[in-house]
């Protein structure tokens, strides 16, 4: 159940802030890096709060 409520928080906020994060990403003056970043910034929030529920879980 926690894990529907948290892909549809995360997919509420991807379409809140898609149309400000897509002119910050094809930014032709940025680094090539960028969009790896962000990637594993949201795989890394994602993987945290989904260990946090769990621990919630086994108490």
């Amino acid at each position: 159940m926690y894990d529907y409520r948290l892909s549809l928080l995360m997919l509420v906020g991807i379409y809140l802030i898609s149309p400000v994060m897509m002119d910050w990403w094809l930014d032709d003056r940025a680094a090539w890096y960028r969009p790896f970043g962000i990637w594993a910034l949201l795989i890394a929030l994602y993987i945290w709060f989904n260990s946090k529920q769990q621990d919630n879980d086994d108490i």
